[in-house]
C-alpha cells in the first residue's frame, strides 16, 4: 500500500504565493516612491520669469503714454522708477499676498513658493520682493550717482575711491556667485536665483497631480503669421498697384461685355500730330477735364504737338519720351489712348 502525502496538496502553492506577493508589494512601493513627488521643470521656472517680464513690458507702454500726457520728458527722466513701481505692484498683488505665494508667471506654470510654514513663506516672500526689486533699484541709483560724480576717478587714498573699489569688488563677487548658483540650478533644479537660496525659498508644483502639457498652438500661429508677413513684404514691391488696377478693370469690363478700355471722345478727336499723352497730362495738371481742355488750348497743335513722333501699330502718334515711358510703366497693359488697341511696338515717324 502506497504512503499518503504528509501535506495536503492544495496547501503547496501558499509558500510560492507568499514569496511572489512580497516581491509585488516591494516593486509597487518603489514605483510609488518614484512617482509620488514629481520633479520640477527647470524650463517652467525660467519661462515664469519670461512671462513676468512680458507682463511688465505690456504695462509699461500704457503707463508711459499716460505720464507723457502730463509732461513729455517725465517718462525718460524717471523710466527706472516707473519700471520699479510696476514690478513692485505686480509682486505685491501676486506673490506678496497670502493666498497666492507665486507671481502671475509662476501661477501660469503651476508653480508656487515653499518654505517651513505658511507664515514663514509669506514673510520670506515679502523680504525677497523688497530685496530683489527695491535692492536692485537702490543699487542702480547708487552706481549711477557714483559714475556721474566721478568716484572712479577720485584721487588714490580718498574715501570715495575706497568706497568705489569696495563696491566694484562686491559687484564682481556677486556676479561670480550668481553664475555658480545658476550652474547649481541647472544641475539640481533648485533655487533659481542667489537670493532664493539665501532665503530658503523653493519653487514647487502647486498641484503635483496636474499634468504639465506643452501646447504649441500659439507658437504655430506665430510662425505662420511671421512667414506670411515675410512673403507679403517680399511680394509687395513686385506688385504695381496701377497696373493691377488696370488689369482688374479690363477683365471686369470684358466679363460685362463692355470695351476693355474707356476712350475719351475729346482725346479721340484730337488732330493726328497731337500727342494724346501730353494732352491728357496737361489737362490733369491744370485740373481740367479733357472736354474743357479742348477749348482751353488756343491751338492744340502748338501746345501738345508730338516731339520726335513715334507711331504704334494703330498709326496714332506720340512723343517718343511719352510713349516709351508709358510702355515701360504699363508693360503688357499699355493701350492707345485714342483707339484702345494694345501697344507693343512703336516706329519712328519722319
Amino acid at each position: 500500500m502506497s504512503e499518503l502525502p504528509q501535506e495536503a496538496p492544495q496547501q503547496r502553492w501558499k509558500p510560492a504565493w507568499a514569496a511572489t506577493e512580497a516581491r509585488i508589494r516591494d516593486s509597487a512601493g518603489r514605483t510609488a516612491v518614484r512617482t509620488a513627488v514629481p520633479r520640477n521643470s527647470r524650463v517652467s521656472k525660467l519661462d515664469a520669469d519670461l512671462l513676468d517680464d512680458e507682463l511688465t513690458d505690456m504695462l509699461r507702454e500704457p503707463v508711459s503714454k499716460a505720464m507723457s500726457l502730463l509732461r513729455p520728458q517725465l517718462v525718460d527722466k524717471h523710466r527706472l522708477e516707473i519700471d520699479t513701481a510696476i514690478r513692485a505692484v505686480l509682486f505685491w498683488l501676486s506673490a506678496g499676498s497670502a493666498s497666492r505665494r507665486a507671481t502671475y508667471g509662476q501661477s501660469l506654470q503651476n508653480l508656487t513658493y515653499e518654505s517651513g510654514g505658511q507664515r514663514d513663506v509669506l514673510r520670506r516672500l515679502r523680504m525677497f520682493g523688497a530685496l530683489s526689486i527695491g535692492g536692485a533699484y537702490a543699487w542702480s541709483k547708487l552706481t549711477s550717482y557714483m559714475s556721474m560724480s566721478g568716484w572712479a576717478d577720485a584721487p588714490q587714498g580718498s574715501m570715495r575711491r575706497k568706497v568705489w573699489r569696495v563696491l566694484d569688488r562686491l559687484e564682481r563677487a556677486t556676479r561670480v556667485a550668481t553664475l555658480l548658483n545658476f550652474l547649481a540650478f541647472v544641475a539640481t533644479g533648485q533655487y533659481k536665483t542667489l537670493l532664493e537660496r539665501l532665503l530658503g525659498l523653493r519653487l514647487v508644483y502647486a498641484r503635483p497631480q496636474v499634468t504639465h502639457s506643452v501646447s504649441f498652438e500659439f507658437l504655430n500661429r506665430q510662425l505662420v503669421w511671421h512667414a506670411f508677413t515675410e512673403f507679403v513684404m517680399f511680394a509687395l514691391p513686385l506688385v504695381n498697384p496701377a497696373r493691377a488696377r488696370r488689369w482688374a478693370v479690363r477683365n471686369v469690363r470684358t466679363v460685362l461685355g463692355l470695351p476693355s478700355v474707356t476712350i475719351d471722345p475729346a482725346v479721340a478727336a484730337l488732330p493726328e500730330h497731337v500727342c494724346a499723352i501730353c494732352y491728357s497730362t496737361e489737362a490733369a495738371s491744370t485740373s481740367l477735364s479733357p472736354d474743357s481742355a479742348a477749348g482751353a488750348f488756343a491751338d492744340p497743335a502748338e501746345a501738345c504737338a508730338a516731339v520726335n513722333p513715334y507711331a504704334a501699330r494703330c498709326g496714332h502718334r506720340y512723343c517718343y519720351i511719352c510713349i516709351q515711358t508709358r510702355m515701360m510703366a504699363e508693360a503688357d497693359e499699355c493701350t492707345c489712348l485714342r483707339c484702345g488697341q494694345h501697344i507693343d511696338r512703336i516706329w519712328q515717324q519722319i
